[in-house]
C-alpha cells in the first residue's frame, strides 16, 4: 500500500476506535442542551478551548499525529454539536488539512479543499452562517500569513487574517473579534518561540501560549455575548 493510503487507512482506524471507544462519553459530555437562543457554535469554555488548543499546538509541531487527532477531536467536540461519527469525520478532515500544510502547505490546494469540507460539514450542526468556501479560504489565509510572519512578516497581518476568520464564522464585524486575535497572534509569537528554542515539554512558554490562548477565546466569548444582548435589546436578530 502507498504512503498516503496506509497514513489514510490508520485515520479511519483512529476515527472508528474513537467514534466507538468514547460514543457514550461523548454523548453525555457533549450533547447537553444549547442555552436558549445560542448556537452550539457560540457555546465554548474558553479555559478548555485554549488548553486544548496549546496541546493541539504542541503535538502538531513535534508532528505528533495521533495526538493531534485525538485532541482535535476533543477540540472540535467542544466547539460544535456533531454525533461521534460526524465528530470523526471532521477530525479526520482537520488533521489530514495540518497534516498537508506541514508537508506542502498550500500547493495543489489540498488543504483548503480539506478544511472547505470541514466547515461545510460542521456548519449545520453547529447553527453556523457562514460560507465554508469563504472560511476555508481565510483559514488557509490566516495559516500562509503564519508561515510567513516566521520569516518576519508584520504581526499586524496576523491579526488581520485572524480577524478576517472569526468575522466570516461568526459573522462578527471585525472590530469585534479584534481583541481575540491579538491575543491569538500573541500566543502564536510565544509558540514559534518554544519552536525555535528547542520545543522543550517543560518550557514555560507552554504555559504563556496558554494562558494567551485562554484570553482569546474569553475576548470571543464577550464580543458573542455583546451581539447577543444587543439582539436581545432591539428584538433581532
Amino acid at each position: 500500500m502507498a504512503l498516503v493510503g496506509r497514513i489514510a487507512a490508520s485515520w479511519l482506524l483512529v476515527a472508528i476506535a474513537v467514534a466507538t471507544g468514547f460514543g457514550l462519553a461523548w454523548a453525555t459530555h457533549h450533547r447537553s442542551a444549547p442555552t436558549a437562543g445560542s448556537p452550539p457554535i457560540e457555546q465554548f469554555d474558553p479555559e478548555r478551548i485554549g488548553t486544548i488548543e496549546q496541546q493541539a499546538w504542541e503535538a502538531y509541531y513535534l508532528r505528533d499525529w495521533p495526538r493531534l487527532g485525538a485532541l482535535l477531536w476533543d477540540l472540535i467536540g467542544s466547539s460544535y454539536r456533531l454525533s461521534p461519527a460526524q465528530a470523526a469525520q471532521a477530525t479526520m478532515l482537520a488533521t489530514q488539512a495540518q497534516r498537508v500544510w506541514a508537508e506542502r502547505g498550500a500547493e495543489g490546494g489540498e488543504a483548503e479543499r480539506l478544511m472547505r469540507e470541514f466547515y461545510a460539514l460542521v456548519r449545520e450542526p453547529a447553527g453556523g452562517r457562514y460560507d465554508p468556501a469563504r472560511a476555508a479560504a481565510l483559514e488557509i489565509g490566516w495559516w500562509t500569513v503564519h508561515r510567513q510572519r516566521a520569516g518576519g512578516a508584520d504581526a499586524v497581518a496576523l491579526e488581520d487574517a485572524l480577524a478576517a476568520l472569526w468575522a466570516e464564522v461568526y459573522q462578527l464585524p471585525p472590530a469585534a473579534v479584534r481583541p481575540a486575535a491579538r491575543h491569538r497572534a500573541r500566543a502564536m509569537a510565544l509558540s514559534d518561540e518554544w519552536v525555535r528554542t528547542g520545543r522543550e515539554h517543560t518550557s514555560p512558554l507552554l504555559a504563556e501560549v496558554r494562558a494567551e490562548l485562554i484570553r482569546c477565546y474569553a475576548a470571543l466569548h464577550t464580543a458573542l455575548d455583546a451581539r447577543r444582548a444587543a439582539e436581545e435589546a432591539s428584538g433581532g436578530p
